[in-house]
């Protein structure tokens, strides 16, 4: 069962959301470690397994391998079409990107 703090914690969360010129998405993205959106991490990591599984990947390692792969993907493709990204900047592949202020 929940406790009040954390049932009374959401519903403020919620509150604001709905208070808020955020949009859901940015509010889900504004929690940050090193400057990236751990949202992005999660969801990144969560569909790379999925495909995984999906391709047939069963093994442990195999699915680690896979999931390192898919992120690099990303970040190659992030900057072969331009779009700066955090990690992308920390491996020196892109320039930091300029993030506006509000959310």
């Amino acid at each position: 069962m929940c406790s009040p703090f954390r049932v009374e914690r959401a519903l403020n969360t919620l509150l604001q959301y709905r208070m808020s010129k955020c949009s859901f998405i940015e509010i889900m993205r504004s929690p940050k470690i090193f400057d990236m959106s751990i949202f992005d991490w999660v969801v990144s990591i969560a569909i790379a397994l999925l495909v995984g599984r999906w391709v047939g990947i069963k093994s442990g390692v195999e699915i680690t391998l896979f999931a390192a792969i898919w992120i690099l993907f990303g970040v190659v493709t992030h900057a072969a079409f331009g779009i700066n990204t955090m990690f992308g900047y920390y491996l020196g592949v892109c320039e930091k990107p300029i993030r506006k202020s509000g959310c």
